[in-house]
């Protein structure tokens, strides 16, 4: 009788190949973390957008200096959250202390009226920076009765002014005497940490220029431009000078003889944020074409 040969079982195995089996799927993996980060890069962006320019401010401050909202523009600036109920975004409604409902009633705080009273005490606390150093540097303090400080209607409008012994130029010129170069420069440090744009001013006395050619009007436009030169180099951020300009004799002081030396000046407008609103609103509502 034949030996019974024993079952030989075959087994299939099925490999995966091609591209798909050389990476697996970590793919995948990079891809998801790609759209996470593009999420929060457009939430990022959403969010600065929708931001007053107080809220900007206070980013700014605390990227430039870690202690920033221990100091007098930084506590300003977290008043204005603490005067305001509502959520830190627009529309928000925030909650109630000791309650988990949103807030609502006369607890609530206007927002923008506390933005504009926080970026007032910002701009008040620069006013007072530039002034105390006008008082204890050694060198301004010679001209600490050459520069004022004044509330308008547009911000804070800082001006620096001519007396007959101690001139800001050259006479006749745009040429910058080394203090008037020293003056701006200390003015420049302190309105380079504010977000609000600023407008520069040229004026003049009514003492007519000897040369037909070039006028009042030019030598204001070019000293205002100097100075514009100057703030930017020393402190002042690109951009955020918005407007230069040349008022020649046109603007003397209250009170003063228009050819009075005094009349010489430069003015340095740091405009609020309402200013610069009503401005958008009105070239908003300007009629194309014109």
């Amino acid at each position: 009788m034949a030996e019974q040969q024993p079952e030989v079982k075959i087994k299939f195995v099925k490999k995966k190949g091609g591209h798909a089996a050389a990476h697996g799927g970590a793919w995948k993996v990079a891809y998801a973390d790609l759209v996470t980060a593009m999420m929060a890069f457009f939430l990022l962006m959403w969010l600065l957008n929708s931001s007053s320019q107080n809220t900007k401010a206070g980013i700014a401050g605390s990227f430039q200096d870690p202690n920033f909202f221990n100091t007098e523009k930084g506590k300003a600036i977290m008043e204005a959250y603490k005067l305001e109920k509502g959520g830190i975004l627009p529309g928000g409604r925030g909650m109630k202390e000791g309650t988990g409902d949103g807030g609502s009633g006369p607890e609530n705080v206007d927002f923008e009226g506390a933005a504009i009273e926080a970026e007032q005490k910002a701009m008040e606390e620069t006013a007072k920076t530039i002034d105390k150093a006008f008082h204890e540097d050694k060198v301004l303090q010679t001209f600490q009765d050459q520069i004022s400080f004044e509330f308008t209607d547009e911000g804070l409008r800082i001006q620096l002014q001519d007396r007959a012994a101690q001139v800001l130029f050259d006479s006749g010129s745009a040429t910058l005497k080394p203090y008037t170069l020293t003056i701006l420069k200390e003015i420049a440090k302190e309105l380079g940490k504010l977000p609000n744009h600023i407008l520069i001013g040229g004026h003049t006395d009514a003492v007519q220029y000897p040369k037909q050619a070039y006028t009042n009007w030019e030598l204001s436009a070019d000293r205002a431009n100097s100075a514009r030169r100057v703030l930017e180099s020393a402190g002042l951020r690109a951009g955020q000078v918005r407007r230069v300009t040349g008022y020649a004799d046109t603007q003397p002081l209250e009170g003063k003889d228009p050819k009075d030396p005094m009349n010489r000046r430069i003015s340095i407008v740091v405009l609020s944020s309402a200013t610069e609103k009503a401005e958008q609103d009105r070239q908003k509502a300007k009629p194309k074409g014109k």
